[in-house]
């Protein structure tokens, strides 16, 4: 059996990635589909608002054959170490032929014409230029950059967040000269951070914005779902926001001095001294992403910042690949898939805590910084988990 990865954080799962999953298996009907989901931090600099278990339950109910874990070190990161920490461990598995991804557009050649400038070594010299000489943020320096190389209306296509992590898929497949072949689904409905719900599907960061203001969010939800998300609000772990951080990450702050952070990705250029200033000023992390924020640092950089800093995540951290492939689920075809994976033997896969014993001080780290933060982010829910759950927890396996 081989198979189709999908790249995903499902936060929450809704219904435009169930259509996601849908088309997906309409254009690969003879392969599995392996998702490699975020752990419990996501790529905006936050707790995910369901704990990874839930959200990989979720997907293999609607069109997922196996979960793997990308562990936080990478799911709380930039868009570039994001995409490529995903798909090396596509790749490492030695049974994926595509990557499939939602976009804006599903025009593959655009997307790698944007890819191809942003991953040439002459144009992200470029790039990193003009970042440093025009005081822009990153991503606007970027788009400049792809605006003047290939034209306003392709750079226009860097506007959406689903596109950009799209272009870091194919930069990704193009830096490990991967035969991974990659295959676009036309995104319905708002965009990926939109806060439009005049649509069949909206964003996920508008039904987050129902939920955790006590509105009605159901309609967006697969109904399969309801009972999920019902059970884990009365068991008392969802929904999870980074307000309910707001005591540990500000007392863990106050005790910190500027130096102390200079060790954590995305740090630079002196931005620890205005984090630990703008902490003494803040009552809230929200007040804090606000009062740090500059035009130069954006939001999601300095809640990165911040949320890795508070795990304990270095930059030493995140200087390589993923050591190992995690499970987190499968059902009957994942199975399969699990099998041959293991048989293929190109990359250590773990199953279980004790598969641990056999990998090397660096795996273990990721391990343990991945436990730790899952017992930081129980500690913040109504009824808290036992520490050391990430160790002792059950693979998901649905018939």
């Amino acid at each position: 059996m081989r198979a189709v990865a999908v790249v995903a954080e499902y936060n929450p799962f809704h219904s435009g990635h169930k259509y996601h999953l849908m088309k997906t298996r309409e254009n690969f009907p003879d392969k599995a589909v392996m998702v490699i989901m975020s752990s419990n931090y996501v790529q905006r600099g936050e707790p995910a608002i369901m704990d990874k278990r839930s959200r990989a339950l979720s997907a293999l109910k609607n069109g997922a054959d196996l979960i793997i874990e990308l562990p936080c070190v990478w799911s709380l990161s930039s868009a570039e170490r994001f995409a490529g920490a995903a798909v090396f461990l596509a790749a490492q598995s030695g049974v994926v032929d595509n990557i499939s991804f939602g976009a804006q557009t599903d025009d593959i050649e655009i997307l790698k014409k944007i890819a191809f400038v942003c991953g040439d070594r002459y144009y992200k010299r470029e790039i990193n230029e003009y970042y440093k000489s025009s005081g822009l943020p990153f991503p606007q320096a970027r788009q400049k950059i792809v605006d003047d190389v290939l034209g306003k209306e392709i750079g226009s296509y860097l506007k959406y967040p689903e596109n950009i992590l799209a272009v870091e898929y194919l930069k990704a497949v193009r830096q490990f000269k991967s035969q991974i072949i990659p295959f676009a689904v036309k995104r319905e409905g708002a965009s990926h951070d939109s806060d439009d719900i005049n649509e069949k599907f909206i964003s996920a960061k508008e039904i987050r914005s129902l939920i955790l203001s006590g509105k009605d969010y159901t309609k967006y939800i697969p109904e399969n779902l309801l009972d999920i998300f019902k059970s884990e609000e009365e068991n008392g772990f969802f929904p999870v926001s980074a307000s309910d951080f707001d005591e540990s990450v500000l007392s863990y702050l106050l005790r910190c001095r500027a130096e102390d952070l200079l060790n954590t990705p995305d740090v630079s250029e002196g931005i620890e001294n205005r984090i630990i200033d703008s902490v003494r000023k803040s009552s809230s992390l929200e007040e804090l992403f606000f009062t740090a924020k500059t035009k130069r640092y954006t939001l999601s950089r300095i809640k990165r910042i911040i949320f890795n800093s508070y795990l304990g995540i270095t930059k030493e951290d995140v200087s390589v690949t993923p050591p190992y492939l995690r499970v987190l689920g499968f059902n009957d075809a994942g199975r399969i898939l699990l099998k041959q994976i293991n048989e293929n033997m190109n990359y250590p896969v773990v199953m279980r805590y004790s598969d641990l014993s056999r990998l090397d001080s660096y795996a273990k780290r990721i391990f343990e910084l991945e436990a730790r933060s899952q017992d930081l982010y129980f500690l913040t829910t109504k009824k808290r988990r036992i520490p050391g759950s990430d160790m002792t927890d059950e693979i998901i396996y649905i018939k």
